[in-house]
């Protein structure tokens, strides 16, 4: 962990310590049944995520925390409410969570705490009494307290990479915080239903949690069995093909090579590794005589081995996440900068830059693959021939990263 890093955690726990010092002193502190019921819950909704799907190397896990943290903040006193939701981070993680690091726990008690106090603040400055006018209190104190956390979120990791503060926000925190509007209702139900049931409305929105859990488990389970399907695709194509097998991986790991390289978001660069692991998949379509064919290819023959990428957007588009991300970019895997490739003619920034990632790390492992119709290049004239194709058939700037990578290696 980095000295800036460090003094940022360091200076949010005095500012979290002081805080609760200061209210307890303004206020007085009472450590009652309802404090404790909350907290109870608290740890309850926290060990239960919502699940989103919206990344390739996995779902968005949003904790249930949230929900008591936003309803604490409009139902309680507000250190009762910074009390309740730095418990209810704390006591489970330090249960449940290997990692014992010290200085995690702070960070995230700490920045928890503080959220949910300056949400309960400002609900207790402009909440009016009637419920039916607060509820939607309850949804603006929501979007505060995700704004407030996501900012404490995107410094933490702006220093933790030496990143700038406004490029982490870009390339990191919109899929968070979108998924996060999905619990925003879930509070402002929680909130009409203490208001009219007490306590026992609780343990109702923890059941409406668990239904929300369960929905979304058999979605993702269903999700995954269509990615494992086309894993299978893939794998027995390479069976088809022994020239080819392992292309897919060694594809796949050098185009995540190459994004980590140009510092893309780690979430892009685990699509980018997808999708060029299934950047072949519509070949399971093209005949054993083609794939396997000693001799040039006729007319005809390229025609049909060029439908493969077509196929292979077909194939990722019968699963619901890989639509318009994964699916175009394994479609336009063999465009070409100058626009004289397939199947669109698209050419320089209009080809997506996923697609031109993988195309040069396609191109590399075929050269330095063993082909029916030729031995494999070895690596000095493989980039050889990728400098020949640089500002051609393959975008400059990647071609310049792919270098650099494979030479490192060397």
């Amino acid at each position: 962990m980095n000295r800036p890093l460090f003094s940022y955690i360091f200076f949010l726990f005095v500012l979290f310590v002081a805080l609760f010092i200061s209210l307890a002193l303004m206020y007085g502190f009472s450590l009652n049944r309802t404090v404790l019921f909350f907290v109870l819950m608290g740890c309850t909704f926290e060990l239960i995520g919502i699940s989103i799907s919206k990344l390739s190397s996995g779902d968005v896990k949003l904790t249930g925390g949230m929900v008591i943290n936003i309803l604490a903040a409009a139902s309680l006193e507000p250190s009762q409410a910074l009390i309740v939701s730095s418990a209810s981070v704390l006591i489970p993680r330090l249960i449940l969570s290997q990692s014992k690091d010290p200085v995690k726990y702070i960070f995230n008690v700490s920045q928890i705490g503080i959220t949910t106090l300056a949400s309960s603040m400002i609900f207790k400055a402009m909440k009016t009494g009637d419920i039916m006018i607060d509820v939607w209190l309850v949804l603006v104190i929501s979007v505060i307290y995700m704004v407030i956390n996501t900012f404490f979120m995107t410094v933490a990791l702006s220093l933790s990479t030496r990143n700038q503060f406004m490029k982490t926000v870009v390339r990191t925190m919109p899929t968070p915080f979108l998924s996060a509007m999905t619990v925003f209702p879930l509070a402002a139900v929680a909130f009409v239903l203490y208001n009219l049931m007490g306590g026992f409305a609780i343990p109702l929105v923890l059941a409406i949690l668990l239904a929300l859990q369960i929905g979304n488990l058999f979605r993702s389970e269903y999700e995954r069995s269509k990615v494992e399907n086309l894993m299978i695709l893939v794998k027995s194509l390479e069976l088809r093909d022994p020239y080819t097998r392992g292309h897919s991986e060694r594809t796949s790991d050098l185009s995540r090579r190459i994004a980590k390289k140009m510092q893309l978001p780690e979430s892009l660069t685990e699509r980018i590794r997808i999708a060029a692991l299934l950047h072949d998949a519509g070949k399971i379509g093209v005949a054993d005589y083609i794939l396997n064919k000693p001799d040039k290819l006729s007319l005809e023959e390229f025609e049909r081995i060029k439908e493969h990428s077509v196929k292979s957007e077909e194939l990722l588009n019968t699963v619901r996440r890989f639509r318009n991300k994964e699916a175009k970019w394994v479609r336009h895997h063999h465009e070409h900068w100058d626009g004289t490739g397939y199947p669109d003619g698209l050419k320089k920034e209009q080809i997506p830059l996923p697609s031109r990632i993988i195309a040069a790390a396609d191109v590399y492992d075929a050269l330095t693959s063993k082909r029916p119709y030729r031995s494999a290049y070895s690596r000095h004239e493989a980039l050889q021939i990728i400098r020949e194709m640089s500002a051609t058939v393959l975008d400059p700037q990647i071609v310049k990263i792919l270098i650099q990578i494979t030479e490192s290696e060397e």
